[in-house]
Parts: C-alpha cells; sequence; structure tokens
C-alpha cells in the first residue's frame, strides 16, 4: 500500500503537541509529585504578585494548556489505532497472522515503555499503548456502532468522573466544616504527603542516586495513572482509529472524496465546542494569580481538558487534512512526513534530548536545569527541538528507508534486517 504521506504530516503535528505537553515535566518535575503545576513562577516577586506568572510566561503557559493538553495524544492515540489496521491487512497480504506479529510488537512496546518511563520520562505512554493493545487485538472485530459507543463511554466516564472529584474538592476546600489550608500545596509538603518543590528539583537535578530514586517514586505514582485515567481515553482514540481505518475515511478525504463543505461543518462545532472548554480550563490555573487556585481548581481544569480533548482533536484533525490535501501545502507534507514517517524514535528522542537538559543526566555537561527556565524560555525549547526534529528525520531518511527505532521494532515483529540502507531513487517523504 501506497503511504498516506499526509498522514505521517499528521502525525509529524501531533509530534510537536506531545512536546509542548511533556517538556513541562521535565522543566518543573514537581509536577509529577502532585504539588500542583509550575511552568516559570516569576523569579523575585514579591507581596501580592508572588508566585504570579509573568505576562508572557503566563501567555506562553495558556496556551500550552488551550491548545495542546489533553488533545496531542488524542490524536497520537488514534494515529496508533490507525495503524493496527494497516499493519493487519499488511499481516493478511502476507499470509501470515495479524495475532502473533501483534504480540511481538506490543511486547516490544512495553519494555520499550518501562525502560523509557523509569530511566527518562515517567510520564511514559508506551506501556499503556501496549497493554491497551492487546486489548484492541481481542476487539479487533467489533462492529463500528459497537466501537463508536464504547468509545463514547469511556471518555465520557472518564470525564465525568474527574469533573465530579474536582467539584467535590472544591466544595470541601470552600466549607466552613474543612480547613482549607490543610488541604493546601504546602500544609502536604510540611507533612511528607508530597514533595517539595525545590527538594523535587534538587532530587531530580542533582546526583544520579537521587535522580533514578526520584524518577522510580515518581513513575509508581504517575504509571496507574497513565493505564487508569489517559488510559480509557486513549484506547476510545484506538477505537475509533480502527472504525476510521476499517472505513478507510481518511483515504477519501484525502483523496477529495469528502467535500469541504461538509468536513468544514464537522470541524468548525468541534474547534468552538472544545477550544471554549480548553480556554476556560486553561484560565482556571493561568490565569491571573496561579499561586491562589487549590487542588480542586486543578481537578476541575483537568476535568474540563478531558472532556474537551476528543471534541477539539477532532476540529484538529480535520483542519489539518483540509489544509495538508491541498495541492498548494505539498511542500508542507514534505517538510513534515519524515518526522512522522519516524514518530517512535522522535517520541523518545524528545525524553532524551529534555532528560539531558533538565536532569542529572546532563548535570556533568553543565545542564540540569530543572526549575531554572521561564515559560517563555521552555516555549523557545519546544519550538527548537521540534525544527531539530524535523531536519534530522529528513537527514536520516536520506540514508535509511526507517528510523533507529522503528527499524529493530520492525525486525522483531517482521523478522527483515533491521536497517535497510535507502534505495537509489528519491522518496516521496525524504
Amino acid at each position: 500500500m501506497e503511504r498516506l504521506h499526509a498522514v505521517d504530516a499528521l502525525r509529524a503535528l501531533a509530534l510537536l503537541g506531545i512536546l509542548s505537553v511533556n517538556i513541562w515535566y521535565f522543566a518543573f518535575p514537581e509536577n509529577l509529585t502532585g504539588g500542583g503545576r509550575s511552568a516559570g513562577l516569576t523569579e523575585g516577586a514579591t507581596g501580592a504578585d508572588a508566585g504570579a506568572l509573568a505576562g508572557a510566561d503566563q501567555w506562553v503557559a495558556f496556551a500550552a494548556t488551550a491548545i495542546f493538553e489533553g488533545k496531542s495524544y488524542v490524536i497520537f492515540s488514534f494515529l496508533f489505532g490507525l495503524s493496527f489496521v494497516l499493519q493487519w491487512s499488511a499481516a493478511h497480504r502476507a499470509g501470515v497472522s495479524e495475532v502473533s506479529r501483534s504480540q511481538r510488537r506490543f511486547t516490544a512496546l512495553a519494555i520499550l515503555g518501562v525502560l523509557h518511563g523509569i530511566f527518562l520520562f515517567v510520564g511514559d505512554i508506551l506501556l499503556a499503548y501496549a497493554v491497551l493493545g492487546f486489548a484492541l487485538l481481542g476487539m479487533r472485530r467489533i462492529s463500528t456502532r459497537a466501537a463508536v459507543l464504547l468509545a463514547a463511554a469511556l471518555w465520557a466516564v472518564v470525564a465525568l468522573a474527574i469533573l465530579g472529584l474536582g467539584a467535590l474538592t472544591w466544595w470541601l476546600e470552600s466549607s466552613p466544616m474543612m480547613d482549607a489550608a490543610a488541604m493546601s500545596p504546602e500544609a502536604m509538603e510540611s507533612s511528607g504527603l508530597i514533595l517539595a518543590g525545590e527538594e523535587a528539583r534538587g532530587a531530580y537535578a542533582g546526583g544520579l542516586g537521587s535522580y533514578l530514586a526520584f524518577q522510580l517514586s515518581a513513575y509508581a505514582l504517575v504509571a496507574p495513572s497513565m493505564l487508569l485515567v489517559q488510559g480509557p481515553i486513549a484506547f476510545a482514540a484506538f477505537l475509533l482509529g480502527l472504525v476510521i481505518g476499517r472505513a478507510r475515511m481518511l483515504e477519501r478525504i484525502i483523496a477529495g472524496e469528502i467535500t469541504t463543505t461538509r468536513l468544514v461543518s464537522i470541524m468548525l462545532p468541534a474547534l468552538v465546542v472544545g477550544g471554549a472548554l480548553s480556554v476556560t480550563a486553561a484560565w482556571m490555573v493561568w490565569g491571573g494569580d496561579a499561586s491562589a487556585d487549590g487542588l480542586g481548581t486543578d481537578t476541575l481544569s483537568a476535568g474540563l481538558i478531558f472532556l474537551a480533548g476528543p471534541i477539539q482533536a477532532t476540529g484538529y484533525v480535520l483542519a489539518a487534512l483540509l489544509i495538508l490535501r491541498h495541492r498548494a501545502f505539498g511542500w508542507l507534507v514534505r517538510v513534515l512526513a519524515p518526522a512522522g514517517r519516524m514518530s517512535l524514535s522522535n517520541y523518545l528522542g524528545q525524553s532524551l534530548v529534555l532528560a539531558l537538559l533538565f536532569s542529572a543526566l546532563g548535570s556533568p555537561l553543565g545542564l540540569g536545569l530543572a526549575g531554572e527556565l521561564s515559560a517563555s524560555q521552555v516555549g523557545a525549547v519546544v519550538v527548537v527541538l521540534w525544527l531539530g526534529q524535523l531536519g534530522l528525520s529528513h537527514l536520516w531518511l536520506r540514508f535509511f528507508d526507517r528510523g533507529p527505532v522503528e527499524a529493530p521494532l520492525r525486525a522483531w515483529t517482521y523478522a527483515v534486517t533491521p536497517f535497510p540502507v535507502k534505495p537509489a531513487q528519491s522518496h516521496p517523504s525524504a
């Protein structure tokens, strides 16, 4: 089958969103310990301005939440589910079982995920993808109606549960029967329930031993939530990817078989509704004095993010495909597609670079910058790193057919040569 280069380009855009969300957990590791949200608080502020974000920094943090948070991993998960259909179709054409290939692939992803989570980024999604992939494999013949209903139910249950928990927490914080101070991050830090910001940064950017201890403790805290909270939303996206893939819907959109008017009629409401929910969620945590927010506000914001994610992601996907399928933007597809072709390598590569930049892994190089950059500087890192990955992906695919992680993963899954040299003829996405 001919590669869908516009879909590779869409995957590269999703990588930008993944980077824009994940980087805050590297730059401010206290975000991993349950102590609220940090994003480059203004240094040296005093009095009423203490803890408030500077103007530019506030807008960067606001934009990261409103535009990317909760949306990018939904798109990434949707494309992951779509890839199952393509791989299973390839297995059928080759006359082999899609089950054995998938089991080998998911096993490799699980191993990669655990290593990635422990040594680089505790917010790893690959382990969840592997576990959910086994579940999807068992449900691969689910009907379209059942898949859509199950996806909607998973999304609604998770979003409403978090919103309900947030509303309850907010009510308890504001209730005269409860001591709001006892539920503050400062009180929880003093009681040892969570790690203080400075302590978390010191452990993360200190020696190798303290870094590994921090990673293990944070991974034990975050990994279950990835499976139990983000996992159902990712599985819902898998199911939609399965349905869309079986209907060859993306191929039809890219080929122009579905009119622009019909796509826009879905895209605009999705962007408006999802955007309104996301802007509200972003304002709750980054609008005004961020230090005044409590656990209830943060949880309500998270619930709105989960509620908005699939809606806004739908608008993003349709908007991107409308642009990428247009002949005038063929150059954009050629620029983006190579990074999407090696998305797994780029996903892991992002974590490696960010860990070197912010953690103890980079301290021997004079780095270990956790907590030292403002939100604006973090945003600049996102842009530079993503553009660098676009360039390196082009360079790599001039010599190889697959990325440095995709090649051995394919060798394990399909029993082929790991690093085939690129043929002399030019490749459409290289």
